[in-house]
């Protein structure tokens, strides 16, 4: 499955899909909090579906994208009722907006909180980071720590932030893209905290994956405008303001210090990726990878 397009506008989403489903492009609307996606279910469909989106943001007002609707019998309306959701419904826009990697790094995270709650110092002594990286024969200690989370406030964040961006690569690039960058954003992070805090252990949590994740998909779309999604200024603006109050300090007497350099290190790590592979599938004419 493949992003076309994201539009702010329920009923302009969904003039253009029924148009799309009228001339035999197969195609979903999927509901998000700030925007709704038309994805195509089949990737031979994307050049001539690319084509259409074209014509229409030309000339949205064209009376054959409306008589569409009426053929297919769907009502335009301008907002959804989340009231009116059951919470089936619920559940498959959260699945809707994932995917199995972006699910099974939540568990995890999930599972692991629970047995460091339940056993304590074990769980943690066999993920935390190596003391000593060059003797250590406990290879997926430089991965682990990112599964370590210290309270519920701390692995909420996280996985909100996770659930968002990295649903977002896997389902508009590919399972792989997304586990590729998760290694790298968490290999890259857990050493320089670890550096930082002069090769110390005592850090954990997933959110300098989700830096990474966030410096990815800022830059991905920069690097290669043809990709059917955007992250909004605000987002970045927050999230950059975050880090700067982190190295501030001001909140480690209330919530502890902070793993700033694991913040750091994992931006930086995703604005590399999102430049080089936004890049690299330009030139190669890709708008984004189909899904895996």
């Amino acid at each position: 499955m493949i992003e076309l397009a994201a539009f702010q506008e329920h009923r302009m989403a969904l003039a253009l899909s029924d148009y799309l489903k009228s001339i035999g492009i197969s195609n979903v609307i999927e509901v998000e909090p700030d925007r709704f996606s038309l994805i195509l279910h089949h990737e031979q469909d994307s050049v001539r579906a690319e084509q259409e989106l074209h014509h229409f943001l030309n000339n949205p007002q064209d009376a054959r994208y409306w008589q569409a609707s009426w053929q297919t019998g769907q009502v335009i309306k301008q907002k959804i009722d989340p009231n009116a959701l059951t919470f089936k419904q619920v559940l498959d826009n959260m699945w809707a907006r994932s995917g199995i990697v972006t699910l099974l790094v939540a568990l995890l995270c999930i599972f692991v909180y629970i047995a460091l709650l339940a056993a304590g110092k074990p769980v943690f002594d066999a993920l935390s980071y190596p003391t000593n990286i060059k003797n250590t024969h406990e290879y997926w200690r430089l991965i682990t720590p990112v599964f370590l989370h210290f309270s519920a406030m701390h692995i909420i964040f996280n996985l909100i932030w996770w659930w968002d961006l990295g649903g977002l690569i896997e389902r508009t690039q590919s399972k792989m893209q997304l586990l590729g960058v998760f290694l790298a954003t968490a290999l890259l992070s857990n050493l320089g905290q670890s550096l930082a805090f002069g090769n110390a252990n005592n850090f954990g949590g997933l959110s300098g994956v989700v830096y990474g994740l966030l410096g990815y998909v800022w830059l991905y779309p920069l690097a290669n405008p043809r990709v059917g999604f955007r992250l909004q200024p605000a987002i970045v603006i927050f999230m950059v303001g975050w880090l700067v109050v982190g190295y501030s300090g001001i909140l480690d007497n209330i919530i502890g210090q902070m793993a700033n350099e694991a913040h750091l290190m994992g931006l930086l790590t995703g604005i590399i990726l999102g430049c080089a592979f936004g890049l690299l599938h330009r030139l190669n004419g890709l708008p984004k990878l189909p899904s895996s």
